[in-house]
């Protein structure tokens, strides 16, 4: 990967030039053609993306710009940095690319170009700039534009903000993506359906989002748990999580720092905790968590929890023992329909043992039912 700078640091991707590449040669089908598509997004997109790393310089933040396969992302710290400022770092980044066309378009009027290499240059480059500043403005994550509506909202109606920053998007995404579909224009069509399922995703989480979650200094601290988990630091990183918890109450941060503090409790042996914790946020977490959780509440006796997960933790894990602790907990339950399933689903392993398990005083509660019975049969042939 190539990197370069000190006060804006920039990087560049090895697939940001596979991209570059390719969309030279399919707009212009020669050598030549490609080389200079390639100068121009290279560097029109680096020029987009200056004009968001120096507004946010001006800021007092500290910039990185990369260059990757789907164009340029400008990162920085956001600590204590006000909405107006926000709009600014993200607004300049498409005038520089508006600026861009300008200039092309008056260096270009002036007549003076005779080189036709030059000339294809900066007629590109006024093309580019023209439709891409367009196209970025739209009130669609993760464009700019979406940014610039969810800044806009958030700084309105605070977090009721951002979430109708995320319907609004996914509407305008899905919109642009059946007009393309329509048009038979597929690649652009599949692109704003991708955005606009990503919106629907972040909506669909963003119901647990809890003003806290919009706190730059709370997420940084999560941030440093997670680097000094990265590291095995396993200790610091308890103590980071905790604090992180203590100071969220609620919200994705403290469901984050709930979920990293169950799991550093059950490598410590420490189940009933680690069950505690999950059981808390048991609503927001991963399937594969709620695996976890499902093995724990089993420990616990919470039978209900363990056949609501049931067939979830069988599709993320099939197994013989989490077909068996789903008989089991059926069996508790009094449910013999169920807990028969699961015993014919147990019985497809090998190993598996009918006439024993059958011994064991849970299933006493469902051995007579007919039903129960019926699945039994099935076992056996």
């Amino acid at each position: 990967m190539l990197t370069f700078g000190r006060k804006i640091p920039v990087s560049i991707h090895p697939f940001f030039w596979v991209l570059a590449f390719l969309i030279g040669w399919l707009n212009s089908g020669t050598l030549t053609g490609m080389l200079v598509w390639v100068l121009v997004v290279f560097f029109s997109v680096l020029f987009h993306e200056f004009g968001h790393a120096i507004t946010a310089l001006m800021f007092g933040q500290k910039p990185k710009i990369a260059l990757v396969a789907m164009g340029g992302v400008t990162t920085y710290e956001e600590k204590n940095l006000k909405f107006w400022k926000q709009f600014l770092i993200v607004l300049n980044g498409p005038l520089a690319g508006i600026l861009l066309f300008l200039l092309s378009a008056l260096i270009l009027s002036f007549g003076f170009i005779k080189n036709p290499i030059i000339l294809s240059f900066f007629q590109i480059m006024q093309l580019v700039n023209f439709f891409w500043s367009i196209i970025n403005l739209l009130p669609v994550l993760p464009l700019d534009g979406g940014q610039l509506l969810r800044i806009a909202l958030e700084w309105i109606f605070g977090i009721k903000g951002f979430r109708l920053s995320l319907l609004l998007g996914m509407i305008i995404a899905l919109c642009f993506s059946v007009f393309f579909f329509i048009k038979e224009d597929f690649f652009i069509g599949a692109i704003f359906f991708l955005f606009a399922y990503q919106s629907f995703d972040m909506w669909r989480k963003a119901k647990f989002l809890d003003p806290v979650d919009r706190n730059v200094d709370v997420a940084n601290l999560l941030r440093e748990g997670e680097i000094a988990l990265s590291k095995e630091e396993k200790e610091k990183a308890f103590e980071i999580f905790e604090k992180v918890r203590n100071l969220t109450k609620k919200g994705l941060l403290y469901a984050t720092a709930t979920h990293y503090l169950a799991i550093l409790n059950f490598e410590k042996g420490e189940k009933h905790k680690a069950y505690e914790f999950l059981l808390d946020i048991k609503e927001e977490i991963s399937d594969d968590a709620k695996c976890l959780l499902h093995n724990l509440a089993f420990e616990e006796k919470n039978y209900p929890l363990v056949a609501e997960y049931s067939a979830l933790c069988y599709q993320v894990n099939p197994s013989l023992d989490v077909a068996l602790k789903n008989a089991r907990s059926f069996a508790y339950l009094k449910q013999a329909k169920p807990s028969g399933g699961w015993m014919q689903t147990a019985a497809q392993y090998e190993g598996f043992n009918l006439e024993k398990t059958l011994e064991e005083e849970v299933f006493t509660n469902v051995k007579e039912d007919h039903e129960f019975k019926h699945f039994i049969e099935l076992c056996k042939k």
